[in-house]
């Protein structure tokens, strides 16, 4: 039975330590972006490795970067995205313009390494809290901090182009804003 609650653990682990990545799939669902699996599997490679450098360098992250340091650099980047989402969308409705919607159609790499980076900043708390709670479990909570993360894009994207975005119609611009930039708020308080 110890291996059951060991598992349960892991997967509790990875799991919490990407409910952001959900919000993050939803927000860009609600934007009409299907985030493809190369994208995806970019974010989260960057993620894998950011959990590798909060278990294997706990110390040295725990005395040069701050808990609060991480959490304003990830605030500052999801509360931008949030706030240009709703920018592009409604600028020309508040200066009289008609602005076409702005579409993202081809995903870039340099968007997919942003992303990674701003969505593993608590990988690296996630990776660190591991080595100290956990020091047996180090490769599988790596691994499974990293596939959660696919999986909870994965999901979140899915969500946001279906249910949501039926539910939110001409909103969806606002509300996909409003999801980044809570779930920047979220970053800063933790």
């Amino acid at each position: 039975m110890e291996w059951l609650s060991s598992f349960f653990i892991i997967n509790l682990i990875g799991l919490s330590a990407n409910l952001d990545n959900t919000g993050v799939g939803i927000a860009y669902g609600l934007k009409h972006f299907r985030i493809p699996s190369w994208f995806n599997a970019i974010i989260n490679v960057i993620g894998f490795f950011n959990t590798l450098i909060g278990v294997f360098l706990a110390s040295i992250i725990s005395q040069v970067i701050s808990p609060t340091a991480t959490g304003l650099v990830s605030f500052c980047v999801f509360f931008s995205i949030g706030f240009l989402t709703i920018y592009n969308r409604y600028s020309g409705l508040l200066y009289g313009k008609n602005k076409p919607m702005v579409k993202i159609h081809q995903p870039t790499l340099r968007q997919a390494i942003i992303l990674g980076f701003a969505l593993s900043v608590t990988n690296i708390a996630a990776g660190f809290g591991a080595a100290v709670a956990y020091e047996l479990l180090i490769w599988p909570l790596i691994i499974s901090i990293t596939c959660w993360g696919y999986i909870c894009i994965w999901i979140g994207n899915v969500i946001g182009n279906t249910v949501f975005l039926k539910m939110f119609g001409q909103y969806s611009s606002l509300v996909a804003g409003l999801i980044f930039m809570a779930i920047g708020l979220n970053q800063l308080f933790q």
